[in-house]
């Protein structure tokens, strides 16, 4: 018998193009560095993301910061490109 454990399910939940389209609308963000540090320092008292959301988000991110990648400001074409990128 399995027993449900949310917050073990709020680790593992991922984000989706709300959750970035909510990100984006907080503020003015001047590059990926700004928005990882607020993830990393803010993201988790923001009750809409889940744990497990947020990691995503830093996780990836990080990576397309990592590659160089241009940034991008609107969340649909934001939020393929940061699952594209794992």
């Amino acid at each position: 018998m399995k027993i449900h454990d949310p917050s073990s399910q709020a680790m593992q939940k991922d984000y989706d193009v709300t959750d970035i389209e909510r990100l984006m609308g907080k503020r003015d963000w001047k590059g990926y560095d700004d928005v990882i540090g607020w993830l990393k320092k803010s993201g988790d008292e923001d009750r809409r993301f889940t744990p497990g959301e947020v990691q995503h988000m830093i996780d990836d991110f990080s990576r397309i910061r990592d590659k160089g990648m241009e940034f991008v400001r609107d969340p649909e074409k934001l939020c393929d490109q940061l699952k594209k990128s794992r």
